[in-house]
């Protein structure tokens, strides 16, 4: 899907006079059944004349077709009591284009996204022709000074002066280009994903026979059931013909995931079942989970995992788009808007660019980087048993910040209620020059408010008995050795902090040691922090990591 969008929004910045696209499978995936693209993915299609919303909803499976999506009206949070909430989607958004949220079968959007480019096959005649090759695996990516080279399974090689990697969290491009720079996460938590069909919701019955008691039949709603360790979320897809079903629950030991990372496999039926049952126990929701579980047409599994953010997307005449840059958690229901997004802004660089395939780059990943980080980071914590509990003082900076950070169908309200950043955004508002590098995912914004709390809370802030001097030189065999949450360091614009007492004090150091022990936590703080807070981290710094990037060794001239 990122390579197809990807080729459309090249095409339209007419820096170029022919675009390939090569596919690695013989025919396209069915895999993920449903996915949401909302108004910051949807008005980019739009653009690009990929529609989302025509077709017919009652057609087979795989059709060259519109994308048939489900226009919902509101979320639903089925609370442990039995009590509902209900929230309105805001299809206008503060952006007034009323670009709406989609739920779509995945098959469904790719099948629009191949219509769409079928309009400029080279058989229509039409100036910069897309020409697609399935079955064509990539075994190694060169370049050079005048251009870059990609060899195939197949023994066919292909040569042009731009490689975009849009092949997913299994980046062969990315191990080609950047070899051994990501590594993935197991998460610890298993979901099953399936389709029903509209008339066997309707006549859904518990295992006792009793209707129940919150069919999603009842509404166009995205229904969302949670506890500590599980969730269930259920949307309608392909107007309403279809019921996507998503379940997931929390599994430390499953030892079936110790395979290449996004494999999935058909899911034993009563396995599945005897998961979500066992997850739900005791819980008055049990039955109407179990209901919906069993219904589930052909359910996959899968294991998720997480990957650490990269320090860069493009090297040369290479660069990355969606889960091939930025893999991000299904959590927050933007990973597909933001590959669009990354298409989007990468063939509007390339319009302002032209031929400076360097420069066009540079100002894509500059504009893209902390954005699509900011979601990558933030879909690993909604994940209860991944999240810490929020301390009184993140409560209030959070509450300063004024923005929502969770999705559309969480109804918990941890933070702002503001919306705009992620919804009315448009990937398209590149700048007219290329901009300056940025600090961390929240410089794209005004922080005055935000600072104001950072810089009241910091001057309260705990101290360690014994400051560190901030002057010894860190190896990363070093830092290799303090990787856990209670043996934390971590690396912030290439200098080596101990978090191993200072995360418990620190609103934001939990979040931090999870998921970045031993690793780069630049994407959580940069510019966030006042230069207050700055002057209380130094007190935690180790030293400098030996042979850290140099831009990222200080903060870059402005």
């Amino acid at each position: 899907m990122a390579g197809l969008m990807a080729a459309l929004a090249l095409r339209e910045s007419g820096a170029f006079s022919t675009i390939d696209v090569f596919e690695q499978t013989r025919t396209p995936s069915t895999a993920g059944a449903g996915l949401n693209i909302p108004p910051n993915g949807a008005r980019l299609c739009r653009w690009l004349g990929v529609d989302l919303d025509g077709g017919d909803p009652k057609g087979p499976d795989g059709a060259v077709d519109g994308g048939r999506a489900a226009i919902l009206h509101e979320t639903r949070m089925v609370w442990e009591d039995g009590s509902i909430t209900r929230k309105p989607l805001d299809h206008n958004t503060s952006a007034g284009d009323n670009a709406g949220f989609h739920h779509m079968h995945r098959l469904d959007l790719l099948m629009a996204l191949h219509k769409r480019v079928l309009d400029f096959a080279p058989a229509t005649g039409v100036s910069c022709p897309i020409q697609i090759h399935m079955a064509r695996r990539l075994e190694a990516v060169s370049q050079d000074d005048e251009s870059v080279t990609a060899t195939f399974s197949d023994g066919t090689i292909e040569t042009g002066d731009l490689l975009i990697g849009a092949d997913g969290v299994n980046s062969r491009v990315l191990d080609a280009v950047w070899p051994g720079t990501s590594t993935r996460r197991w998460t610890e938590v298993v979901v099953y994903r399936g389709l029903v069909k509209r008339v066997r919701v309707a006549a859904a019955r518990k295992p006792d026979g009793s209707p129940l008691d919150h069919n999603p039949i009842e509404t166009m709603s995205m229904d969302s059931r949670e506890t500590p360790t599980a969730q269930t979320l259920t949307y309608w897809v392909r107007g309403g013909e279809l019921l996507n079903v998503w379940l997931a629950y929390y599994e430390p030991n499953a030892d079936e995931f110790e395979r290449e990372e996004g494999d999935s496999f058909p899911a034993d039926r009563e396995e599945m079942v005897g998961n979500m049952s066992a997850a739900f126990a005791g819980d008055p929701r049990h039955d109407d989970v179990v209901a919906l579980t069993s219904l589930m047409e052909n359910p996959t599994k899968w294991g998720l995992y997480d990957r650490d953010a990269l320090e860069n997307w493009t090297e040369g005449r290479v660069g990355l788009v969606g889960d091939a840059a930025h893999p991000m958690l299904p959590t927050f229901g933007q990973g597909a808007a933001q590959a669009l997004e990354d298409a989007a802004a990468l063939g509007k660089c390339f319009e302002l660019h032209g031929s400076d395939i360097y420069r066009a780059l540079l100002h894509y990943e500059r504009v893209r980087y902390y954005r699509a980080t900011r979601f990558q980071f933030a879909s690993k914590f909604l994940f209860k048993h991944l999240e810490p509990a929020d301390s009184p003082e993140r409560q209030q900076i959070l509450a300063a910040v004024n923005e929502r950070d969770y999705p559309v169908f969480d109804h918990t309200e941890r933070a702002g209620s503001d919306d705009s950043w992620i919804y009315a955004f448009d990937a398209r508002e590149i700048g007219d020059k290329l901009p300056l590098r940025k600090l961390g995912p929240w410089d794209f914004r005004s922080r005055t408010e935000a600072l104001s709390a950072r810089q009241e809370i910091a001057r309260s802030l705990w101290k360690p008995a014994k400051p560190s001097t901030g002057d010894r030189p860190v190896t990363r065999e070093e830092l290799a050795q303090h990787t856990s949450f209670d043996d934390c360091w971590v690396v912030i614009r290439g200098k080596v902090y101990d978090f191993t007492e200072w995360k418990d004090h620190h609103p934001g150091g939990p979040f931090v040691a999870r998921m970045y022990g031993g690793k780069d936590a630049t994407s959580e703080f940069g510019d966030y922090h006042s230069r207050l807070a700055e002057r209380h981290m130094e007190q935690f710094c180790v030293g400098p990591l030996v042979g850290a990037p140099a831009e990222r060794a200080g903060a870059p001239s402005r």
